[in-house]
């Protein structure tokens, strides 16, 4: 058990530079505190929260002396709901500050990033899908997102990250909670726009239990479809005007509930772009970890794709689109939880090429069987530097050689990043 008291401060804290996180980081005593919103440069009053890691959580209190760095933030939520944290950080330090996270975690596994790495910037207001937190507490609904570093529910009236049209839905989401849930009942509600309405899913660990009253709402409601999640089980739908559909390189598919997407499309586009720029010339491209398609049926106009995913859903999704499209003699999808049962070099001997775009944890297990297949090409996305420095480790000491590299900044203000890298033998 840790029980090390934290550090006496006496007075204004120094901080020196930003972290993973995006907090602001100073040194008391040979420890580490973790100051959310405040910016290299400032000096500031703090309080000690609680233990971080090797260092402490500390509480923004007043900013003695502000950094140059340090501009107007335009959402009012900032600072207390913590959906950004990064709002009030000039512009061109920020992007540094993005690339530097990719830097950093790359030359932590003694690798250095191409020289022409290119940075694409996603605009503000183009976030088509968000999760929101829901709770209610005596009687009231609380719904909004969370406080920075806190389970407290912030309501918001705006925000500045999703697209407009998804924030005038605001209204009708808390509505839709409000009616789901009973007391001391918690939900998230996640909110897709797709080319046909809103796709609502209510996530739950406890049992709905006004359904009659929520199924009558959402009836009449304008979205597309609202399904029911309890716990780890499969999404029920509860009311459906439409399909919801979404479209991949001129493909529509039709989106299961509670299937992966990308939250922006502006970002999906950016990061299908620079993968098929990367497989250009491939004949035959195997897609690992590919969801509804997202990749697949953009990879279909380079060369054939043969795609790979856990969900059954999502891959029943790919399959459909590809017959009604025409698409069967390019395309073909299965069912392949690629963590326990990784495609094995022999069955990737008639690939040319592999794209593999893994949830945050990465693609240990598959990148050192790619090192031993006798692929000449892959190309990696990734959400997460860490995990991505440690695969693209595994795939140059098998012998492949960086060759170029896309960061997407997908997720506007916070410690997310997007990555994009050509891998050639």
């Amino acid at each position: 058990m840790n029980d090390r008291k934290p550090p006496r401060i006496s007075g204004p804290l120094e901080i020196t530079e930003l972290g993973a996180q995006g907090d602001g980081i100073a040194e008391v005593a040979g420890e580490r505190v973790y100051v959310p919103f405040a910016l290299p440069g400032e000096k500031v009053e703090v309080e000690i929260t609680e233990r971080r890691g090797e260092g402490w959580s500390a509480q923004l209190i007043d900013t003695v002396t502000v950094s140059p760095l340090r501009i107007a933030a335009p959402c009012p939520h900032f600072g207390v709901c913590g959906g950004c944290m990064l709002q009030h950080l000039d512009r061109a330090a920020y992007r540094d500050w993005k690339r530097g996270l990719v830097v950093k975690a790359m030359q932590q596994r003694g690798i250095e990033i191409p020289a022409d790495t290119r940075f694409v910037e996603t605009p503000p207001n183009t976030r088509r899908r968000a999760s929101f937190a829901a709770k209610r507490a005596g009687g009231a609904l609380l719904f909004g997102f969370h406080a920075p570093e806190s389970q407290e529910i912030v309501p918001i009236a705006t925000c500045h990250v999703l697209t407009p049209s998804l924030t005038a839905q605001l209204p009708l989401l808390r509505s839709l909670a409000d009616l789901a849930l009973g007391t001391g009942q918690t939900a998230t509600v996640t909110a897709t726009e797709t080319e046909t309405g809103l796709d609502v899913l209510i996530e739950s660990p406890q049992p709905l239990e006004r359904r009659r009253a929520l199924t009558d709402a959402a009836s009449k409601a304008p979205i597309a479809r609202l399904s029911w999640q309890q716990g780890r089980g499969e999404p029920e739908p509860l009311a459906q005007h439409a399909v919801p559909k979404v479209n991949f390189a001129g493909i529509s598919v039709d989106l299961p509930a509670g299937a992966f997407l990308q939250p922006s499309g502006a970002g999906e586009a950016a990061l299908a772009e620079a993968v098929t720029g990367f497989a250009a010339g491939a004949k035959s491209i195997a897609d690992l970890y590919a969801g509804c398609g997202t990749f697949t049926f953009p990879l279909a106009k380079v060369g054939k794709v043969a795609a790979f995913e856990t969900s059954k859903p999502a891959v029943a999704a790919v399959m459909a689109a590809t017959n009604h499209s025409g698409l069967s003699g390019r395309v073909t999808a299965q069912s392949r939880n690629l963590d326990s049962s990784p495609v094995s070099p022999e069955e990737l001997r008639p690939f040319d090429c592999v794209v593999f775009d893994p949830p945050r944890a990465g693609a240990k297990s598959q990148s050192e069987i790619l090192v031993r297949a006798r692929l000449k090409r892959a190309v990696a996305v990734s959400c997460n530097p860490a995990s991505f420095a440690r695969d693209a480790r595994i795939l140059i000491d098998g012998g492949f050689r960086l060759k170029d590299m896309v960061i997407v900044d997908q997720f506007v203000w916070s410690a997310h990043v997007e990555i994009v890298a050509a891998f050639r033998r």
